[in-house]
């Protein structure tokens, strides 16, 4: 008798963790399949939203009358754009642009390095997350480097493509970037592809740039690089040698080389 109950309620319990099991696989199937028609529709309003990158392809090749118009007429547009912007969430503070990818996103910036892990910029829980600047950097984008973070998501979403960088082809073919904020839009020039690890407390941590001399900034942005732009280094050495502000734009993503793994594709904002 004992034997029998102790079998009956094995098999009970053996039932119940099978229904368990396939509630929760039913359950995340469903949670994937509607986070992805949410972000869905949100790529789609987004798409709405994406700046006009013929504004700075104009502004950088037209004659100087030309140029005043321009920039006036390029003030105003971003500025419809951020107010729309702003509308939506008052954390997205700019846009970033990468030609010949899928990145073509507004960045955020949260209170932490956690609250846009995942949650998209309409404040809702989303896998993807956001694009968002370190919450260590100014969020006028004035600091000597400003380091955004994105997910290595499938289907070139968010900055997955930012890994397409390491096949130095791609590298060599696609240079430059838009990057846009509320006082104008500009170039991103790539310097460097580089992978790293998620301590690197250089290529990782904004605040260790600071204050740098130039012979340490030139070894950082070549630090551990699979490949480096021979405009990158010029456009960089000439503002150098002009004693020009420095301001960079990294683009950051997980790899999948090793355990905690990150690439980023190090630019150069205005070379």
């Amino acid at each position: 008798m004992a034997k029998w109950l102790l079998r009956s309620l094995n098999k009970l319990l053996s039932l119940f963790v099978m229904i368990a099991l396939v509630v929760t696989v039913l359950y995340a199937g469903f949670a994937l399949w509607d986070n992805r028609q949410i972000y869905a529709s949100a790529e789609n309003g987004l798409s709405d939203m994406a700046p006009d990158s013929d504004l700075l392809e104009t502004t950088g090749n037209a004659d100087d009358n030309t140029v005043k118009e321009t920039e006036t007429e390029e003030e105003t547009e971003l500025s419809k754009l951020f107010k729309r912007l702003k509308e939506v969430n008052p954390d997205i503070g700019a846009w970033v642009t990468m030609p010949g990818t899928n990145i073509d996103y507004p960045v955020v910036r949260g209170e932490n390095n956690i609250e846009y892990v995942s949650t998209d910029i309409y404040g809702n829980f989303a896998i993807v997350g956001s694009i968002f600047l370190d919450f260590r950097n100014q969020d006028d984008y004035s600091d000597i480097y400003n380091l955004l973070y994105g997910h290595n998501m499938s289907e070139h979403r968010m900055f997955s493509d930012v890994n397409l960088y390491k096949d130095e082809e791609f590298f060599n073919e696609n240079q430059k970037g838009y990057f846009y904020l509320p006082t104008g839009a500009h170039w991103l020039q790539s310097i460097s592809i580089i992978v790293t690890n998620a301590g690197d407390s250089w290529l990782l941590n904004p605040n260790s740039w600071q204050d740098q001399p130039t012979e340490k900034i030139l070894e950082l942005v070549q630090k551990d690089a699979l490949f480096i732009s021979e405009d990158g280094m010029e456009a960089l050495l000439a503002k150098i040698e002009a004693e020009e502000e420095l301001h960079f734009v990294a683009l950051s993503t997980c790899s999948n080389e090793f355990t905690d793994a990150r690439t980023i594709l190090l630019t150069l904002l205005d070379p």
